[in-house]
């Protein structure tokens, strides 16, 4: 394999720039899929009603569930030594090792399937969507293979595009079949269909992108080796990643408390998530970036890259989760309708916990790049038991309030052992704290004028105008005494570059601290 080829590919590749397009396409691909499934969730409360839409995002959890635990750690396993292998101008070797993985997950995905549709056979309700779930899961761990691939290659654009434009036309096809009367079932057979074509898709354009790093297959036994360790490890703390991160608390809540309790809840999760937590996708491309500059031997990048990540994400979310707290609970009463107004406490809760998720999915990617997975384990570990702690004591008691307590304790729980580790081991930190307290005063300012104008228009015309008089505050008390450093505001203005034109070029220097 030529030198050329690999450059494209490896650590040459792999740069301020690209990991930030890297993240620009990974939050895309976070993005759309929360809005179809905010709009998705939006026709269900409005034709299901409560308990219809709370068995349907029972039965949802549990099929994503299935995928998370069976793909979590090989995916992740996979994606790291992707990136080492072609960092370390072994594309060989990483071919082979895809080829093995896929053929580990073909026996995994019947397991899986199998068992949801056993579910439906046996008994649970409704019987079709359970086994339509168990279909789409089949097709959903397969497709963790390519997806893989092609994050380990760093090849962003391929690896988000297909989920975006299968999950566009999944989302019209569900409108479609819930406005002529279909029912649970009618949304889990569309599932089923597009994450069939998402396999398809992706294992298509991943063959591709792997056969130009090497045309030859080398076997390496050796690398599978590590990799499967790294894989049970990884498959561990996608467990526990479950429980701390993706609505355990929904079986407290089916067992304890009402359908409709787990549809509060699963607005609010999915508003929070689709929001909120949306800067933390950023975070996810560290992994493959950090693997393939270690196998590059290039440390010294890594540890300048790891602060600036830090900051600017910190720095992203803190405006989007104040705006998400002042607008939230009124988006909640104007679009899902009333009927869902008690959503309102468990979003306010999660928004606080989610404050912290970025800083912990940047902490967690790094420690995953380097393979230090120890320390993300026993505290994920000790998330899981607060989590599952407190959902014991509280849903039975508390619903949906109880089960976010639950759930945003468990986060920080996570999330502040793996920062500091990660700052011990890549520090110190530069977190220039005096720029983050000006971006939490200014995006306080913001969120009080939007929440007092829509307060005071209300309806939909209120969260409009509150939007937009909150904005419009945000930015011109930004512009006024700003809050990024000129270093921070001149990297993100070349990464942003002129492609869209001077504008967001010069909106990033705007924000700069004056005298910086």
């Amino acid at each position: 394999m030529s030198t050329g080829r690999t450059a494209r590919f490896g650590a040459e590749a792999t740069t301020g720039s690209s990991v930030m397009r890297g993240g620009l396409w990974k939050m895309l691909s976070n993005a759309l899929p929360q809005v179809y499934a905010l709009v998705i969730s939006i026709a269900a409360a409005r034709y299901l009603g409560p308990d219809g839409m709370g068995r349907q995002s029972f039965i949802a959890f549990v099929e994503l569930s299935v995928i998370q635990l069976l793909t979590g750690g090989f995916a992740v396993s996979l994606q790291r030594y992707v990136g080492e292998s072609v960092g370390a101008d072994r594309g060989a070797d990483a071919r082979w090792l895809a080829r093995q993985v896929f053929r580990i997950m073909a026996g995994v995905a019947v397991v899986g399937g199998g068992a949801l549709i056993a579910l439906g056979l046996v008994g649970a309700e409704p019987k079709a969507a359970w086994i339509f779930a168990g279909l789409a899961a089949l097709s959903g761990v397969l497709a963790s293979v390519p997806g893989a691939i092609l994050t380990g290659l760093q090849r962003w654009r391929e690896a988000t595009v297909a989920g975006l434009v299968t999950g566009g036309f999944g989302t019209v096809a569900t409108l479609i079949v819930l406005a002529l009367g279909g029912r649970i079932s009618a949304m889990f057979a569309v599932e089923a269909a597009t994450l069939l074509i998402v396999l398809l898709w992706t294992g298509m354009l991943a063959r591709r992108s792997i056969s130009a790093v090497s045309a030859a297959i080398t076997p390496a036994p050796g690398l599978r080796r590590r990799s499967l360790r790294f894989a049970g490890y990884s498959s561990i703390s996608a467990l526990l990643y479950l429980i701390v991160w993706r609505r355990s608390e929904f079986f407290f809540l089916n067992h304890y408390s009402s359908d409709s309790q787990i549809a509060f809840y699963s607005i609010a999760f999915s508003l929070v998530t689709a929001v909120v937590r949306l800067p933390a996708a950023m975070g996810q491309v560290l992994a493959p970036a950090v693997a393939t500059l270690l196998g590059a031997g290039e440390h010294e990048r890594i540890r300048r890259g790891f602060s600036r990540a830090l900051r600017l994400l910190v720095i992203l979310t803190l405006p989007v989760a104040v705006a998400t707290a002042a607008l939230g609970p009124a988006a909640i009463r104007v679009v899902w309708g009333s009927a869902y107004a008690d959503a309102r406490d468990p979003l306010l809760i999660m928004v606080a916990a989610s404050l912290i998720t970025p800083i912990t999915v940047l902490a967690s990617s790094l420690l995953t790049g380097l393979a230090h997975v120890r320390v993300p384990l026993v505290a994920t570990a000790a998330a899981g038991v607060v989590d599952l702690g407190l959902a014991a004591a509280l849903v039975p008691h508390h619903g949906a309030v109880g089960a976010a307590i639950a759930n945003g304790a468990a986060q920080a729980t996570a999330g502040i052992p793996m920062i500091v580790y990660s700052g011990r081991l890549q520090g110190p930190i530069d977190w220039r704290w005096g720029r983050l307290v000006r971006c939490a005063a200014v995006s306080a300012g913001g969120g009080a004028v939007a929440w007092g104008v829509s307060a005071s228009v209300g309806g939909i015309a209120g969260l409009f105008l509150g939007l937009l008089a909150g904005s419009v505050v945000f930015f011109g008390l930004a512009a006024a005494i700003g809050f990024l450093s000129r270093d921070d505001a001149q990297w993100l203005a070349d990464v942003v570059g002129t492609r869209a034109g001077e504008v967001p070029r010069r909106l990033v220097l705007a924000l700069t601290v004056r005298g910086s």
